[in-house]
């Protein structure tokens, strides 16, 4: 079914064997991975995309995924991605997602925290001005906005932690990792029960990461972060 506003962008999918875990659940990094074709879909169409971006020397990245999961959707099953964005602040912009299934039943819904990155100093700078008086649509946020810190715990409380190593192949067009690639990280450190059961996921990224580094995933009862080879905390993450 068509939306009847015109700021709501909407594509259909239908979710493949290699997008599934073992319960025939979507992986959340690939669920993650169709959130971020969407919003660049629809980012394209209203001229602010990534390429645009670049023109000015300047890119979008993602500071905050928060994600409410009702079910994650299943293997071979069709589902409708809606995504809108919406202006925070002159640092700030925002990018809602519903996801439903084939009958229009609500399966997901996740709000995202965007910054616009520098590319010469790699640090983040003001939104555009040509973008922050721009009108988008005035459906509320699919999720109250927060602006409750995730903290780090110290290492030596963690009760679980894996090793891993960063690749080429991780690299997006900003000449760093991915964000999608973090989920999947952090979500290791569950067990395969918890994260079949994960009804709400909220990560914020703080450092890029690049190829060849180590990295080091700690998990401390409800919260999860990632730490560099020098111990420099790139994200922090609750869950339940």
């Amino acid at each position: 079914m068509a939306s009847k506003d015109k700021h709501i962008h909407q594509e259909h999918f239908i979710v493949r064997a290699s997008e599934t875990a073992p319960h025939q659940g979507m992986h959340m990094s690939a669920l993650a991975k169709l959130l971020q074709e969407v919003a660049g879909n629809n980012a394209r169409s209203l001229a602010f995309d990534i390429t645009d971006m670049q023109a000015q020397k300047l890119s979008w990245v993602l500071h905050r995924l928060h994600i409410h999961i009702q079910r994650m959707p299943k293997w071979r099953e069709e589902i409708q991605i809606n995504t809108w964005p919406a202006l925070g602040d002159a640092i700030r912009a925002y990018r809602n997602y519903e996801i439903l299934d084939s009958e229009d039943q609500p399966l997901v819904r996740s709000l995202s925290y965007w910054m616009v990155l520098d590319l010469k100093s790699r640090k983040a700078t003001r939104i555009p001005e040509n973008l922050t008086k721009r009108t988008f649509s005035d459906r509320p946020l699919v999720l109250e906005a927060t602006t409750k810190r995730l903290k780090p715990f110290d290492s030596m409380a963690a009760e679980n932690s894996m090793t891993f190593h960063t690749h080429s192949y991780h690299l997006d067009m900003n000449k760093h990792v991915n964000n999608t690639h973090y989920l999947d990280w952090l979500l290791e450190v569950l067990t395969e029960q918890e994260r079949q059961d994960l009804s709400e996921l909220d990560v914020v990224f703080l450092r890029e990461l690049y190829a060849q580094q180590s990295i080091t995933v700690e998990r401390y009862q409800q919260q999860l972060q990632i730490l560099d080879a020098s111990k420099q905390v790139i994200a922090v993450a609750e869950w339940s």
